[in-house]
């Protein structure tokens, strides 16, 4: 079970982490970067595992299913 993240705590990191993302050229990811700042590693680790077996899917990396 994952335990909440409290933002007030880590907000000067969060600040940081947003100014980095705004850096960011392409629209999408910038989008996808903004949305993962401030989740929990176990969040980050899930959402790690779910781009690397799309794309997989789309043929730019090996499945990691398969290993």
């Amino acid at each position: 079970m994952s335990t909440p993240v409290d933002l007030d705590h880590r907000g000067h990191d969060r600040d940081h982490d947003l100014v980095l993302v705004l850096q960011l050229s392409n629209p999408p990811l910038r989008r996808l970067v903004r949305v993962a700042v401030g989740l929990s590693e176990e969040s980050i680790e899930l959402l790690t595992r779910i781009s690397e077996r799309m794309r997989a899917a789309e043929g730019a990396l090996p499945d990691p299913a398969m290993n």
